[in-house]
């Protein structure tokens, strides 16, 4: 399961779990230093082609997260105007940790115009087909 839909569950359960007019909790730090560090691992065994991938799905992600802003379903599924910021920020550091590893390797991100699965990462991106188009 991606890492970042692991950590919407959680905070979705947190959410849920507060009472109405109680604001939610921040994230617990080292469960998301914990997330940061494994998908971190997960970006140092990945090729070019599925670092490619990943910044594809990571700006699909916040470019989702963000259009929520503005739609009232989208946002009370995502658990209100906190939450959702909440969620904005911890994607935004996912994003700045495959930065880091595009700088790493000499790489910039590219436009692709090939299919990114919403639920799967690139290790994670089961089709042949769509592997086969990003080159993996």
């Amino acid at each position: 399961m991606s890492y970042l839909r692991q950590i919407m569950q959680r905070l979705n359960a947190r959410t849920a779990a507060t009472s109405p007019g109680e604001a939610p909790a921040a994230a617990p730090s080292p469960l998301l230093e914990r997330h940061l560090a494994d998908y971190d691992a997960q970006l140092a065994a990945c090729s070019p082609a599925m670092l490619q991938y990943e910044w594809a799905w990571i700006e699909q992600h916040l470019d989702t997260l963000t259009l929520a802003r503005s739609t009232p379903a989208m946002l009370a599924a995502a658990g209100g105007p906190a939450h959702l910021e909440a969620l904005l920020e911890e994607s935004r550091r996912f994003r700045a940790l495959l930065e880091q590893r595009f700088a790493a390797a000499g790489l910039s991100p590219a436009a692709h115009r090939h299919t990114v699965v919403a639920t799967e990462h690139a290790w994670e991106l089961s089709p042949p087909d769509l592997r086969s188009q990003w080159g993996f």
